[in-house]
C-alpha cells in the first residue's frame, strides 16, 4: 500500500478514535453550568449576564465569549435544558477530533516520507485531552485554534493568508485571555515574514485581520463590564505569581505522560539533528522546518506562563492547549530516523501515551497537591449513594426549578452548586467559592495561597451575602459568626435521590411559607418560636448580650419580616423600660 494512503487512513482512524473516546467520556464540569446560564440568558434576550438583577452591573464571569456564543446558538437551535449539555459535549468532541486531523496535516508537511502521523496518534490516545473535551468548557476549542494558528503561520505565503491568521487570532482571543501569548508570537512571525520579503504587508495584514473584529469587541466588553480583564482573571489571582505550584502542576502532568518530557527534549534538540534522505522519498516540505521554530515559540512561553500563574485546579487542563504542538516534535524527530525506526517511534509513543501513569491521589478531593481529576470527583458517588454527584445535582436543580418558579429567590453557591443555579433558573446566584461571577469577591485581596484559583471565598466577606439579599447558602459550612442565629440556619430540601441541605442567610417568613406550601417536606426551624422563648427569658438577660443578639436577629429576621410586636419588646428592654 502506498505511503500517502497509509498515512491518510491512520490519520482518519486517529481522528475517529479521538472523537469516539471523548464522546464515550462525556460529562459536564461544574464551571460549565456557569457558561450555560450565561448562554441561556444571552439566547433569551437578557444579554451576557449571570444574574437577572437590575441593581447589579453585569459581571464577566467567563473568558470564552466565542464559546458562549456557540452555546447560545445551541439554545436558539432548541438545545435547552439537559440537551444543552449534549450540544456542548458535541462541540468539544468535534474540536478534539479536528485537532487530531490538524496534527496529521502538520505531520505530513514535516516529513513527506512519513508512514504514520506520530503526534496525531499520541493525541488521539491522550486520556485527559479526551476527558476534558466534552466537559462543557472551551478547552478543546481553544486547543484546536492554537494548533490551527501554528500550522497556518507555517503555511502563510500572502498578505491575505496573514489577514486570515489575524482573524484566527481574534477568535482565539475571544476564547481565552491567555491567547495573548500566541497572538504576540504570531505578530513576531508576521514581522519576520515581512522582513524576509522586504514588504510591510504581512504584519499589516495580520494586524488588520486581528483588530477589525477584536477592537470593537474589546470596546464593547470594556464599556459593558467596566474592567480591562474578565472577572475570572481577578477571581483566580492570575496577576499573583505561584511558580512553585505551577512547576509541580506541570511535573505531575509530565509524569503521567512521560512521552511529553521526551517531546520537550526533542523540541530543543531537533534543529541540530540532520535530515535523512531516501531515494524513493520526497524531501521534507519547507513548512516543516518553519513549523519546528513556530511550535517552540508557542509552547515554551506558554509553559512559562502556566508555571507563573500556578497551573489550575483541574489536572492537565492548563497544559493541554500546547500539548498537540509539543507532540509535533515527535514527527520532527521521526523525519530524521530510518523508516522502520520512525514507525517504531510512533507505535511506542502511542502505547506509552495510552498506558498513562496516573497517580491514585489525582481522583481525590481535597488532596495535598492542590489539583485533581475533576471528572473523577464529579462522577464519584454522592455520599456513598451510588449516584454520581452530577446526577444528584441534576435532579436537585430540576426540583428547585419547580419549587422556586416565579419567586424572587437569591442563593449562594460554590462549586457543583452552579448546576443548581442553572437548572433552577433562580434570578440571582452569588458564586462564593472563588467569586467567578461576583466582582466584589473577585477583587478581594489574597489572604494567603492555597488551592489554586480557590483562594477567595465566602470566609473573607462577612455580611456580604446579607447585603446582597441572599436567602439560601448551599455551602453548608457557612456561618455569620453569630451563634444566636447560626444555630437556626439549617434547612433541608427533600430532593431525590439525596436530600439537599443548605443554610438560611435570612429567615423570610413569606418566602419560607410559600416553599412549605409548595412542598410540605421542606424542613427548617420556626424562628418565631425561637424568638418567643428568647423573649420569655429576656428579664434575666444581660443588656449588653441582648444588644449584640438583637443586632444579629435584626439582620436575620426583622429586616425581612414585619413584626412590630416582637421588635418593640426588644427595643423596650434595651431602653430600660
Amino acid at each position: 500500500m502506498r505511503r500517502p494512503v497509509v498515512f491518510l487512513v491512520v490519520a482518519i482512524l486517529a481522528a475517529a478514535l479521538a472523537g469516539g473516546q471523548a464522546w464515550a467520556l462525556r460529562w459536564t464540569c461544574d464551571d460549565a453550568y456557569i457558561s450555560f446560564r450565561y448562554a441561556n440568558h444571552l439566547a433569551n434576550g437578557h444579554g451576557l449576564v449571570f444574574n437577572l438583577d437590575p441593581g447589579e452591573r453585569p459581571v464577566e464571569g467567563y473568558v470564552h465569549t466565542l464559546w458562549l456564543c456557540l452555546l447560545a446558538l445551541g439554545v436558539k437551535l432548541g438545545f435547552t435544558g439537559d440537551a444543552l449539555e449534549g450540544w456542548a459535549s458535541a462541540l468539544g468532541t468535534g474540536s478534539h477530533a479536528v485537532t487530531t486531523l490538524l496534527l496529521a496535516l502538520a505531520g505530513w508537511r514535516i516529513g513527506r516520507f512519513a508512514w504514520l502521523p506520530a503526534a496525531a496518534v499520541c493525541w488521539s490516545l491522550l486520556h485527559h485531552a479526551a476527558s476534558l473535551a466534552p466537559a462543557g468548557l472551551e478547552t478543546a476549542l481553544f486547543t484546536c485554534l492554537v494548533t490551527a494558528m501554528a500550522i497556518a503561520v507555517a503555511m502563510a505565503r500572502t498578505t491575505w493568508h496573514w489577514a486570515a491568521i489575524g482573524v484566527l487570532g481574534a477568535a482565539m482571543a475571544m476564547t481565552r485571555i491567555d491567547a495573548a501569548l500566541f497572538c504576540a508570537a504570531t505578530g513576531l512571525w508576521a514581522f519576520a515574514a515581512g522582513w524576509r520579503s522586504r514588504s510591510i504587508w504581512p504584519p499589516i495584514g495580520c494586524a488588520a485581520g486581528f483588530l477589525l473584529p477584536y477592537a470593537p469587541f474589546f470596546a464593547w466588553r470594556y464599556s459593558y463590564y467596566g474592567y480591562l480583564f474578565p472577572n475570572v482573571f481577578y477571581a483566580k489571582s492570575a496577576h499573583d505569581p505561584y511558580p512553585t505550584q505551577g512547576l509541580h502542576y506541570m511535573a505531575e502532568y509530565g509524569k503521567c505522560y512521560p512521552v511529553l518530557f521526551v517531546a520537550l527534549l526533542v523540541m530543543v534538540l531537533v534543529p541540530f539533528l540532520p535530515v535523512r534522505r531516501y531515494r524513493d522519498a520526497e524531501p521534507p516540505h519547507p513548512d516543516g522546518t518553519r513549523l519546528a521554530a513556530i511550535t517552540a515559540s508557542f509552547v515554551l512561553p506558554f509553559l512559562g506562563y502556566v508555571a507563573w500563574v500556578g497551573g489550575d485546579f483541574m489536572f492537565a487542563r492548563f497544559a493541554l492547549p500546547v500539548t498537540p504542538l509539543l507532540l509535533l516534535a515527535l514527527d520532527q524527530f521521526a523525519a530524521r530516523l530510518p523508516r522502520l525506526a520512525a514507525i517504531a517511534l510512533t507505535v511506542v509513543a502511542g502505547a506509552v501515551t495510552f498506558w498513562r501513569l496516573e497517580p491514585a491521589w489525582i481522583a481525590r478531593h481535597p488532596n495535598e497537591h492542590g489539583f485533581t481529576d475533576n471528572r473523577a470527583i464529579s462522577l464519584a458517588p454522592a455520599l456513598n449513594s451510588g449516584v454520581p454527584w452530577t446526577e444528584a445535582f441534576r435532579a436537585a436543580g430540576h426540583y428547585f426549578g419547580r419549587l422556586w418558579d416565579g419567586l424572587p429567590v437569591r442563593i449562594g453557591i460554590a462549586g457543583s452548586h452552579a448546576n443548581l443555579a442553572w437548572r433552577s433558573r433562580v434570578p440571582v446566584a452569588i458564586e462564593c467559592a472563588t467569586g467567578l461571577t461576583d466582582a466584589y469577591i473577585a477583587h478581594l485581596p489574597l489572604a494567603g495561597r492555597g488551592v489554586i484559583a480557590h483562594e477567595k471565598n465566602y470566609t473573607l466577606f462577612p455580611g456580604y451575602l446579607e447585603r446582597r439579599g441572599v436567602h439560601v447558602m448551599f455551602e453548608t459550612s457557612w456561618n455569620s459568626g453569630e451563634p444566636i442565629v447560626d444555630t437556626f440556619r439549617d434547612i433541608l430540601f427533600p430532593t431525590t435521590p439525596l436530600p439537599t441541605p443548605a443554610r438560611l442567610v435570612c429567615w423570610d417568613k413569606a418566602l419560607l411559607m410559600e416553599w412549605k406550601r409548595r412542598d410540605p417536606g421542606v424542613l427548617f426551624h420556626d424562628f418565631e418560636q425561637v424568638l418567643d422563648r428568647y423573649l420569655q427569658e429576656l428579664p434575666g438577660k444581660d443588656p449588653a448580650e441582648v444588644r449584640r443578639d438583637f443586632a444579629a436577629i435584626q439582620r436575620f429576621y426583622f429586616d425581612h419580616n414585619a413584626d412590630p410586636a416582637r421588635r418593640q419588646r426588644f427595643e423596650e428592654f434595651l431602653r430600660g423600660r
